[in-house]
């Protein structure tokens, strides 16, 4: 028996995989898509709100000083609540969206220089910058998360049965 989901065909557990498609997991996956997104979302939003905290609260060794002074501080507060939006899973695209940009921003403006290399490190042998890595990636979790919203998981969808945005 083949039920809809979201407008496409599902593969029941009882049935087969159509030929030339194994099971992946077991159909596991397919069961709890929504749970995995969910965990998904959550992982990304904790390391997001991480990332976006040092520079906002100043934590962990962040300069209070920093040569890029108010737009870093933009920055980690674009991340802090951007991170916030998605883990609670209210205004979930527009704070996956206004990421999207911080994330382009932050490529060009900061890391472009270093390219895509994990850590740059001065000759003096200190910790010097890090490349653009982690804002692409950043910003392509951010656009997925962005065209799929919060679905089935989300205090919008709780409170209103669907997303605002």
């Amino acid at each position: 028996m083949v039920g809809a989901r979201g407008g496409q065909a599902m593969q029941m557990d009882n049935e087969p995989a159509p030929a030339g498609e194994p099971p992946i997991f077991g159909n596991v996956l397919m069961r709890y898509a929504e749970e995995f997104y969910l965990g998904f979302r959550l992982l990304f939003a904790f390391l997001l709100a991480l990332h976006g905290a040092q520079k906002a609260f100043l934590l962990w060794g962040f300069p209070a000083d920093h040569p890029l002074g108010l737009r870093v501080d933009i920055a980690g507060w674009v991340e802090f609540i951007a991170a916030i939006l998605i883990a609670s899973g209210v205004f979930t695209r527009l704070g996956a969206g206004a990421l999207v940009v911080q994330m382009v921003v932050a490529y060009f403006d900061v890391h472009y220089g270093n390219g895509l290399w994990p850590h740059i490190y001065p000759a003096d042998g200190g910790f010097g910058a890090h490349g653009g890595e982690v804002a692409i990636l950043y910003f392509a979790i951010a656009g997925i998360i962005g065209i799929l919203g919060s679905r089935k998981y989300g205090i919008e969808r709780l409170v209103f049965k669907r997303e605002l945005l």
